[in-house]
């Protein structure tokens, strides 16, 4: 139940560990020094597009052994403005780069068309298919699937949502968190991860609960953004976080009393209502204060967020 800043940062120096000088490379066809033509490499990388002494420039595709591909603009062998990143797994990133380094997402003006409608029904299904216990409680045509379909189509943010599957170097996943949500910014969209275990209504609470979350995602940049230029020490920043998620804990109650707990009993499941914050304290301050070891919640995770944050401002001096 946590919150983290995602970068999207696509490890260019990996997809490019292929297109280094000195490689043998081949011209299958058209002019491939100034003009048009089709270039491959021995790994099995291939570009197809504009060339301008010899370098990719201008329009064209570059397919990666890997089944990832990019389509748009090149400038002197990089990619260089407004282009669409496919990856293998079919998560398509849409945005402006230079000089192989992504810039900034384009986001076409947010409708919850039937086409993000879908995005959040496959999205839905990935889950299921990677925590498969889920399926026990909700199937496809049940109200919350649809709910939580809806929210990854954008409802609520106004920008779709993705699964994320495990941890990355962009996306840390704490210890001892059942879920964690990364809410989107200029150059990432948002993206949640949920703990896989044998508790199906354990991981369906952690989801929801994050897309709560996810809704707070522009007073959570603030808060980062306050801590980058020192407007706010350590403990501000730390109670700061645990307010917003107070305010989502809030709406998980007001959800499992008006969604989830009629659902059940249609189901005839006996809910947890514990998961679902239903003893939730009615004010922050009454809640805050059940929390007394600064070694767990909420000093930990934030006291190293707070902590890598000044690291790395100190580390630009």
């Amino acid at each position: 139940m946590l919150q983290i800043k995602f970068y999207l940062c696509f490890l260019f120096s990996c997809l490019f560990c292929s297109i280094l000088f000195g490689q043998k490379k081949m011209c299958i066809t058209g002019d491939c020094r100034n003009g048009y033509g089709h270039f491959e490499w021995p790994e099995g990388d291939k570009y197809i597009g504009n060339f301008s002494q010899g370098k990719m420039d201008g329009y064209g595709v570059f397919y990666w052994s890997s089944n990832n591909k990019y389509i748009g603009y090149w400038k002197n062998g990089k990619m260089h403005g407004e282009g669409m990143l496919f990856y293998d797994e079919g998560i398509i990133k849409k945005g402006i780069w230079d000089n192989n380094k992504f810039v900034k997402l384009l986001r076409e003006d947010f409708v919850l068309s039937k086409k993000n409608i879908q995005h959040g029904n496959n999205e839905l299904k990935k889950i299921i298919r990677d925590r498969p216990e889920m399926k026990s409680i909700v199937n496809s045509g049940d109200i919350i699937w649809q709910w939580v379909a809806n929210k990854f189509a954008g409802e609520d943010i106004q920008s779709l949502i993705y699964w994320q599957k495990k941890a990355t170097k962009n996306f840390r996943i704490p210890d001892s968190v059942n879920a964690v949500h990364a809410y989107p910014t200029q150059k990432s969209e948002g993206r949640i991860w949920i703990e896989n275990n044998n508790n199906a209504e354990k991981m369906w609470s952690g989801l929801i609960y994050e897309l709560h979350n996810i809704k707070n995602g522009e007073d959570f940049q603030e808060i980062e953004k306050d801590a980058i230029n020192w407007r706010c020490e350590e403990e501000e920043y730390i109670m700061r976080y645990a307010q917003l998620e107070y305010k989502a804990a809030k709406e998980m109650k007001k959800f499992y009393n008006s969604i989830w707990l009629p659902f059940c009993k249609s189901k005839n499941i006996k809910p947890n209502p514990q998961l679902w914050f239903y003893y939730l304290p009615d004010t922050f301050e009454k809640w805050i204060k059940t929390f007394t070891d600064k070694k767990g919640y909420p000093w930990n995770p934030y006291a190293s967020y707070y902590e890598r944050i000044v690291q790395g401002v100190v580390n630009q001096y």
